[in-house]
């Protein structure tokens, strides 16, 4: 019973003397100390963004002096092969145990074409995140690139953060990449009838301008599945996919990420190939 006494005593002194410090002290000088306040906190916050920055270049430099280590390893003969490809994979489960806070932390497909070397021996990745065009080969044409841009409705230039892909009404549009479906919408404005994935790594992408939708806020979808069709719904002008992707809450041009798995999968097909030879 003494201890809660004495602890109740001693916290209605100390509030006391808090109440006595602040009133002795005037607007002013709380307007100075509220101003040294946010100094202080926008010094935390500027410094953590470089220390982020920094962070990240030095996990890239990394992962390209891992790749350059797998590209020397490519090039040895046969002969040696027991030896290379314990080092091989050495090299592949260093890459792997950086790898995600690395995919996460990357700002745009920029840093994903670095690991253009691991890919081909992990290919598999690349259903995880967008990397394929979400129509089919051949059934679209880029009619708007991201960017500023003329506005074909206001006639006013406007930063455009996605693709549009012209294509025919009714033509099937795919997920880009293995996801869950967060967003399912409805609407005559906007985006119109539109869909919003989120993958893995803080990716996201968004359909928009569908005719029909097939699939359900909460499902999960794999790479290639039919998400709906091509429309013009919303703000638009002709039938068209407007297509976005997200990195980490911040729109980025996707068009880096569209031939990346045809292309990797090509690379690491010809690797396959002659290590059976």
């Amino acid at each position: 019973m003494n201890y809660f006494e004495t602890a109740n005593k001693f916290g209605k002194k100390v509030r006391e003397i808090g109440s006595l410090i602040v009133s002795e002290i005037s607007r002013k000088e709380l307007m100075h100390i509220g101003i040294i306040a946010l100094l202080c906190i926008f010094y935390v916050i500027g410094n953590g963004f470089k220390f982020s920055e920094a962070t990240l270049s030095t996990d890239a430099a990394s992962m390209k002096d891992y790749q350059q280590r797998l590209n020397t390893h490519l090039k040895i003969s046969v002969a040696d092969s027991a030896l290379v490809d314990k080092e091989r994979e050495h090299l592949l489960m260093a890459i792997e145990e950086r790898l995600g806070v690395y995919l996460h932390r990357i700002p745009d497909f920029t840093y994903v074409l670095d690991l253009r070397t691991y890919l081909k021996h992990r290919p598999e990745i690349l259903h995880q995140f967008p990397s394929c065009v979400p129509l089919e080969k051949g059934g679209y044409a880029l009619s708007s690139s991201y960017g500023i841009r003329m506005h074909p409705i206001s006639k006013k230039e406007k930063n455009h953060f996605g693709v549009d892909l012209a294509a025919p009404l009714g033509n099937p549009v795919y997920a880009s990449a293995i996801g869950t479906v967060t967003k399912v919408v409805l609407s005559s404005k906007g985006y119109g009838n539109h869909i919003i994935i989120k993958h893995r790594f803080g990716f996201e992408t968004l359909y928009g301008h569908l005719n029909e939708i097939l699939v359900k806020k909460g499902q999960a979808v794999t790479q290639h599945e039919l998400l709906g069709h091509v429309g013009s719904s919303g703000n638009s002008t002709g039938f068209h996919l407007h297509y976005e992707v997200w990195k980490n809450g911040i729109k980025i041009d996707p068009r880096p990420s569209f031939n990346l798995k045809k292309t990797i999968y090509t690379e690491a097909l010809a690797i396959k190939t002659k290590e059976m030879d």
